[in-house]
């Protein structure tokens, strides 16, 4: 568990100098530890893989999931005839005049005689229900295929949006969690050195040690010092770097430690979701080939019109008299002709388009499978890293407290324990470093 009472700790940092005793420092690094968990927010790895869906992007790749299925729903009610009011109110300036033959009114009418008559009024509208439906339409089919294929790529960004903030805020996670056990040894290593540091003053002043040694003893300290600022900036920057994954302000412990979230990590994501959208897209320029195709058939559609017309010289339009009824049904058939004799080129062009895509899905499916190997050598490599590096540590660790006892026997010189405590000082970082470059190879 990872204590992240970071204001506490930054205290201590600043008055380290004050409390040379090893008392009681290890009373604050037990302090660090264990500051009262239960009261205390947790957050688990598997908490902040919760938090992914309340992020910002993510909220905004599923507002264009959304988005994707209402054009759908849209493109699936095109299915349906489309009915409106029509209601037309004209006042004619001026009514138009059309020439008759005259013999059609007067069978004594000189051939070839006209009469010019109008055949409007001032006032005229009508007002009634108007319906059209397409029957046929060739392109309807594509335009739905294509949305459905939207649909999928929407939902498929989404989750790859997703993992990947998945695989950033677990890396993230993971550095705080190493940056504070970092932290905790250097602020640990300090704490010992400084006792080590009295020894070594008692045994100056008692004329046992040279003032060589003496000041090799003091200059050590302030190296490990250093060392343990340098941890304590590593975790402020971890930790930085963290709140962009989620607030921090009120989250006090990390309840996953590494060995925790490399497993529920395992070997990562194998979905592959740039081979998915290349897919998509292969499926995209398919349908739109057959789109083309499909230009070429002809276009069926029905048209009605239910209501009734006004005719006057006068406006006054609740005249029952002048309203005439009105309503006609018609079936309309478009034929595409120069189709037939332009669409060459078009089909063409998407049929290669559609043949780019398999190629590129090839490459990326050769190109997946490759680095699929890669990372499997990766994850090998850092196991056997790890495992080397923690007996590494132990030998340390051994070699160190045995070098602390030749010490304080006196029978080793102070270069001797600081070169056993560096050396031990370093290993732990190894084997940290080692852990996260395991945790980020199995996120490949």
């Amino acid at each position: 568990m990872v204590d992240l009472c970071l204001p506490y700790v930054k205290s201590v940092n600043s008055n380290l100098h004050r409390y040379f005793n090893m008392k009681n420092i290890l009373i604050i690094i037990a302090f660090l530890i264990t500051v009262f968990p239960g009261k205390a927010q947790q957050l688990s790895i598997e908490q902040l893989w919760g938090k992914g869906f309340e992020s910002a992007q993510q909220r905004q790749k599923a507002t264009q999931v959304s988005i994707q299925e209402e054009q759908l729903n849209v493109r699936r009610s095109e299915r349906f005839p489309i009915i409106y009011g029509d209601v037309n109110l004209q006042r004619n300036l001026i009514i138009p005049t059309t020439p008759v033959p005259a013999i059609a009114f007067d069978p004594n009418a000189q051939e070839g005689a006209i009469i010019p008559l109008k055949f409007s009024t001032k006032w005229n509208a009508k007002a009634g229900l108007q319906l059209e439906w397409d029957l046929f339409n060739p392109t309807q089919r594509q335009q739905r295929a294509e949305d459905e294929l939207n649909l999928q790529r929407a939902r498929i960004e989404s989750q790859q949006d997703y993992t990947d903030w998945k695989k950033n805020a677990t890396l993230a996670y993971a550095s705080v969690v190493l940056a504070t056990q970092q932290y905790q040894s250097s602020l640990q290593d300090s704490a010992i050195y400084a006792e080590i540091l009295t020894t070594t003053a008692l045994r100056y002043e008692s004329g046992r040690i040279s003032s060589e040694e003496n000041r090799l003893a003091q200059q050590e300290l302030e190296r490990k010092i250093i060392t343990m600022y340098q941890a304590w900036q590593v975790l402020q920057e971890s930790n930085a770097e963290l709140a962009n994954y989620v607030l921090t302000d009120s989250i006090r412990f990390l309840s996953s430690d590494i060995t925790e979230i490399q497993r529920l990590v395992g070997n990562g994501s194998d979905s592959s979701y740039t081979q998915q959208l290349i897919e998509i897209d292969r499926k995209v320029a398919e349908v739109q080939l057959k789109g083309i195709k499909r230009q070429l058939l002809p276009t069926l559609s029905l048209n009605g019109y239910l209501g009734s017309q006004f005719f006057s010289n006068d406006f006054n339009i609740v005249d029952k008299d002048s309203w005439y009824g009105h309503s006609f049904t018609n079936v309309a058939l478009k034929i595409p002709i120069t189709a037939y004799f332009s669409n060459g080129a078009s089909i063409r062009k998407a049929g290669l388009q559609e043949k780019i895509y398999r190629l590129q899905l090839e490459e990326e499916i050769s190109k997946e499978n490759n680095d699929r190997l890669k990372k499997n050598a990766k994850v090998q490599f850092f196991q056997k890293q790890r495992i080397g590096l923690q007996k590494i540590l132990e030998l340390a660790e051994r070699n160190k407290n045995e070098k602390r006892s030749a010490y304080d026997a006196g029978r080793i010189l102070i270069s001797d324990l600081n070169k056993a405590y560096s050396e031990f000082l370093k290993a732990q970082q190894d084997v940290l470093q080692a852990e996260y470059d395991l945790l980020e190879a199995q996120l490949l």
